[in-house]
């Protein structure tokens, strides 16, 4: 999935997806990719990369982030709502709801910060 407009909305919503090590709990609970093992990027570090390879400003960088956040925590709350609804019928996304609380979890820890 990718915006129209500002690149920097897809740079938040990859940093949303990229887990760390020291994330909580309920953020690792549902990590899908590797970011988080020995030796991976921080959020920071490929956030720095992105804008070393595209000239882009990370100035705004937490927005970007918290905006990837809720983003994300929209799509898992629709997914969520239709399970609950009977809408469909995969189990796996009874768990959906934490995600959401996970996602909006983080994006509050990050509000008010200026840096990743």
């Amino acid at each position: 999935m990718a915006t129209q407009g500002d690149p920097l909305m897809d740079l938040g919503t990859a940093l949303c997806y990229w887990m760390e090590a020291g994330d909580p709990p309920e953020l690792q609970s549902f990590s899908f990719g590797p970011t988080a093992i020995p030796g991976s990027f921080t959020r920071r570090e490929l956030a720095e990369a992105y804008a070393t390879a595209t000239g882009r400003s990370l100035e705004h960088v937490v927005f970007y982030y918290c905006f990837g956040l809720f983003k994300t925590a929209v799509v898992a709350q629709q997914i969520y709502f239709r399970f609950a609804k009977g809408l469909t019928k995969d189990p796996r996304f009874a768990m959906f709801i934490y995600a959401v609380r996970g996602l909006a979890t983080q994006a509050d820890r990050y509000l008010g910060k200026r840096e990743l």
